[in-house]
């Protein structure tokens, strides 16, 4: 493990912390070429490059954590544990994600009862067998777990923490490819004769012509509706905004629902029942599996109106990358998953051109 009390000029007590310090200066001098090469010839990076390995190497890269080999193991995780996740919270990911990437952290550490740098690729792959016995989960949750041991791993590397990522060695967990179908015409139809109520009749539209998440939908204000123009600003992931857009019928629908309303909730969807609570996702969530037992379909749940939308749009011919705007993804991967053609698909596309 490393060694953090030091200060510039003192003496290191690991060889390990001489390899991170290491590989934190590479890190930095390849950072400061990467930011100065839109500026500077290659002639002049080499010579920058020069300089800096010159200068660099009087000096080590360190930090104020005091981490000691005689530091109990689960001190010493909990130490790193707490700063990625900080680190991470500073990146913008939302709480729940951050509680997530802890519990299965925290869960692998006290499996393990090592310290992070005594962890070995062979342990993690016992971890990961005994998770998917006990757990009975799909090689794809497997793999979102690997890709959060994967993260904390590089972002201690990258920090000077730890000298090698013991996760690298380990490929990518394919799953089985499951292919989701976002709703049918028939499926549509069968659902709306469903509903009973002017609330999730709202619901119901506004999901399908909007494709805003159902965290995004709970948290809407009726002031932040624009009737006018049939647009709303939501809060996705990150904190972070989008215009939102939903067609005539959803704004019909809200309208009548928001006429019956007599709370002074300031929240769009509220429960049915006095004190008239803000609607939570486990409610939107539970109200339509109902509906979709009452009408005998299959896998209604808020993400696949996601995709219903996406693949409208795709049909229509709107830009891939414009889809990912109006669904909030950060990555493009994400929008194509969503957007995705199966055979139903391209078929819906060649009957389409043929015509």
């Amino acid at each position: 493990m490393l060694d953090f009390e030091n200060t510039l000029g003192n003496v290191y007590k690991t060889d390990l912390f001489t390899e991170a310090d290491h590989n934190a200066k590479i890190f930095f001098v390849n950072n400061v070429l990467s930011d100065m090469n839109p500026v500077f010839t290659s002639r002049q990076l080499n010579e920058l490059n020069i300089v800096l390995q010159s200068v660099i190497k009087n000096y080590s890269i360190s930090t104020d954590v005091e981490l000691h080999d005689d530091t109990p193991y689960w001190e010493v995780n909990n130490k790193l544990l707490d700063r990625f996740i900080e680190d991470k919270r500073t990146f913008g990911l939302s709480e729940k994600t951050l509680i997530y990437y802890q519990s299965e952290l925290i869960r692998f550490f006290d499996w393990q009862e090592k310290r992070v740098d005594e962890i070995s690729t062979d342990d993690i792959r016992l971890y990961f067998e005994y998770f998917r016995e006990i757990r009975k989960c799909s090689k794809t949750t497997v793999d979102n777990i690997r890709r959060i041991f994967n993260s904390f791993y590089n972002y201690c590397i990258v920090n000077g923490l730890l000298y090698k990522n013991p996760c690298k060695k380990i490929d990518r967990i394919k799953g089985t490819k499951e292919i989701r179908k976002p709703f049918s015409t028939v499926e549509i139809i069968k659902l709306r004769e469903q509903i009973d109520n002017l609330r999730d009749d709202a619901i119901f539209e506004l999901l399908l012509s909007s494709g805003m998440r159902v965290g995004e939908l709970t948290n809407l204000k009726k002031q932040d509706l624009n009737f006018e123009e049939k647009t709303v600003i939501v809060t996705g992931k990150g904190d972070k905004q989008r215009e939102c857009f939903f067609n005539d019928l959803a704004k019909v629908k809200i309208q009548r629902y928001l006429e019956t309303r007599i709370d002074d909730n300031p929240y769009l969807f509220v429960s049915f029942n006095r004190p008239f609570h803000q609607l939570g996702i486990s409610g939107v969530e539970t109200r339509l599996r109902d509906l979709g037992e009452q009408a005998g379909v299959n896998k209604v749940h808020p993400h696949r109106f996601r995709r219903t939308f996406a693949t409208r749009l795709l049909h229509k011919g709107v830009a891939i990358d414009q889809i990912q705007k109006f669904l909030g993804h950060v990555n493009i991967e994400t929008t194509k998953l969503y957007a995705m053609s199966d055979n139903d698909e391209i078929e819906y596309n060649i009957k389409r051109y043929v015509n």
